[in-house]
This record gives structure tokens, C-alpha cells and sequence, in this order.
């Protein structure tokens, strides 16, 4: 049975092919929908830059505008989800390791499955299958479902 549904989204295409996803999945089995949008410890500011970032603030700053473009695309898939007849949508931005961080969402909220795009706005959009996708597929708690 499936009561929980997660969908991890960071604005790319195969991310909104995945809300689609989990919206009719969790319509099909009257679940509960959380989307979820992780801003990566990574993605802050370049390592090369991180004395001066540090130095000139920069670390909060790109913070909260990472912080700011993660709601606009949660609740840009929260409309579309409802639109869909989703009755029960949660949306979450939080700030961590990607993949370990949608693992942990999984776990704390139930999660029955986890709905991700195939690949998303990571540094390896050429490789087949993303690496956030791949280590979430291999290390969490439910079944994953990756979309294309």
C-alpha cells in the first residue's frame, strides 16, 4: 500500500516529468505527495572562492537566494500537483548533501517511494543516470522510481 509519495525537484525538465509522475501516482493511491528541494552544501559558492566568500559574506548571501529559487520551484510544483488532484501536497527546501538529504526526508515523513527525475542540474547532466539519482536509488529505505 502506498499512503506516501516523494518527489525531489530542482527545476530541470526530467524533475518536472517527475512531479507529473508522482502527482498521478499519488492521485492513483489517494497518497500524501511531499516535494522536496535540496540546496546543495556544494552549490553555495565554488571552493576556489571559499576564503573570500567566507571573508565577504558571500556564503549567507548565496544561501538565500538558492533558498529563495528552491521555494519558487516547489511551490511552482505544488500548483501543478494539485492542478492534478493531488489532495494532500507538503513542500520542503532544505539545505544539505543532496542525495543523503532526500534519503533522510524519505525516512523522517514515511515515505512509500521516492519519484526523481532521471537527471537533473548537477555538474554530470551527461552521465546516464544523475548522480543524486544513483546514490538515492542505491542507499534509501523504499523503492525509488526514476523518470525519464
Amino acid at each position: 500500500m502506498v499512503s506516501h509519495v516523494l518527489v525531489a525537484v530542482d527545476g530541470s525538465s526530467h524533475a518536472d516529468r517527475a512531479v507529473e509522475f508522482a502527482a498521478e501516482f499519488a492521485v492513483k493511491y489517494e497518497a500524501d505527495l511531499t516535494i522536496l528541494n535540496v540546496v546543495s552544501y556544494a552549490s553555495t559558492v565554488p571552493l576556489a572562492l571559499g576564503a573570500y566568500a567566507e571573508l565577504e559574506g558571500l556564503y549567507a548571501e548565496s544561501r538565500s537566494v538558492l533558498q529563495t529559487a528552491g521555494e519558487k520551484i516547489i511551490e511552482s510544483a505544488a500548483k501543478k500537483a494539485r492542478r492534478l488532484g493531488v489532495g494532500k501536497v507538503s513542500t520542503a527546501v532544505e539545505l544539505g548533501s543532496p542525495a543523503q538529504t532526500i534519503c533522510e526526508t524519505a525516512k523522517e515523513i514515511e515515505a512509500d517511494v521516492v519519484v526523481m527525475g532521471r537527471r537533473g542540474l548537477g555538474d554530470f547532466s551527461g552521465l546516464f543516470l544523475g548522480s543524486v539519482t544513483h546514490k538515492v536509488a542505491h542507499t534509501a529505505d523504499c523503492t525509488v522510481i526514476t523518470v525519464k
